[in-house]
């Protein structure tokens, strides 16, 4: 109950930043799937946040994540057909491929490639081994959002 008024308020204060975000919404998480670099699209001063929210009630499964289940995220990964990866309010990425990845001694995992932006005033795109993307592991909450 408490992701849903979570979830809810994100959308409602977040929908109110401007009035075509609205239109947006059903299509936001598919579009930055597809294409990561439509989130510089958005009529929002608040991308990342949209994403996170419109993610949030529309991904068939959602798992946070540390570095104790990274890998399990991976295996879950594979049953979907596209996977968008939230790290607090400032970054987010799309899995581009399983099977390329890199070894990290910080997660203890294989990373696979990923596309998307690191909110730094304003959005920088990203396209790299997704450690290095989302960073060490440590207390900030990350979630994977799987869309099928």
């Amino acid at each position: 109950m408490k992701n849903y008024l979570f979830v809810a308020s994100i959308l409602a204060i977040v929908s109110c930043s401007s009035p075509s975000t609205k239109n947006q919404s059903g299509t936001i998480a598919k579009d930055f799937i597809s294409d990561p670099s439509s989130l510089e699209q958005l009529d929002t001063n608040k991308p990342l946040a949209y994403l996170q929210a419109v993610a949030a009630a529309q991904a068939n499964k959602t798992v946070s994540f540390s570095k104790a289940n990274i890998n399990e995220v991976f295996e879950i990964a594979k049953e979907y057909k596209g996977c968008i990866i939230i790290t607090g309010n400032h970054t987010a990425v799309k899995l581009e491929s399983l099977d390329d990845c890199k070894q990290s001694g910080s997660w203890g995992a294989c990373m696979p490639k990923g596309t998307g932006y690191i909110k730094k005033g304003k959005l920088v795109k990203q396209e790299d081994y997704i450690n290095n993307i989302i960073g060490r592991p440590d207390d900030q909450e990350r979630v994977a959002y799987f869309f099928k």
